[in-house]
């Protein structure tokens, strides 16, 4: 049972990590998020891989030694640290090869995610703005300047309505 929940341990880590620095960094830089460049967006992502990998890589490391050690396979998977769960594979690679242990291998994997979300989070901003404009929220999905006279917590449906009002009454 222990092995079934170990693709979790690393995947919700990261998840929650890397959205909860992304959205936290328009507030570190002093600005709304709709008005970064698509370079601000690339650097946001990055930055929120970059220290939701480092911080949740431990948990990938457990989770590759777990998948590693295996009785069918000859010297146990060769895993260098023999353990019967989770918590004993944790405590047990710590015992055997120290607390950095727990990082081997993070710069390959940074190299490998970093850019890859700075991809995907500027791709979610540019498609945010896409549907801000599509929606009648926003001028231009090119500029940060919101429609005039329309107000912004209306929903799209509720806009829409209001635009059709508003042409039926001139």
């Amino acid at each position: 049972m222990a092995h079934l929940s170990s693709p979790y341990t690393s995947a919700i880590p990261f998840s929650l990590g890397s959205f909860l620095v992304y959205t936290h960094l328009d507030r570190i830089w002093g600005g709304p998020g709709l008005g970064f460049t698509p370079l601000q967006n690339f650097t946001n992502g990055c930055l929120a891989a970059g220290v939701a990998q480092t911080l949740s890589f431990p948990f990938e490391t457990i989770k590759r030694k777990m998948q590693a050690q295996s009785p069918c396979l000859p010297n146990n998977g060769g895993v260098d640290v023999h353990f019967s769960g989770l918590v004993d594979c944790f405590k047990q690679t710590v015992k055997t090869n120290g607390w950095l242990a727990l990082w081997n291998g993070l710069t390959a994997n940074l190299l490998r995610i970093v850019p890859y979300f700075g991809v995907m989070f500027s791709t979610f901003e540019f498609c945010r703005r896409m549907c801000l404009y599509w929606n009648g929220y926003i001028d231009s999905p090119l500029s940060n300047k919101l429609t005039p006279g329309v107000d912004q917590s209306l929903k799209p449906k509720e806009l829409r309505e209001f635009k059709l009002l508003g042409r039926r009454n001139f």
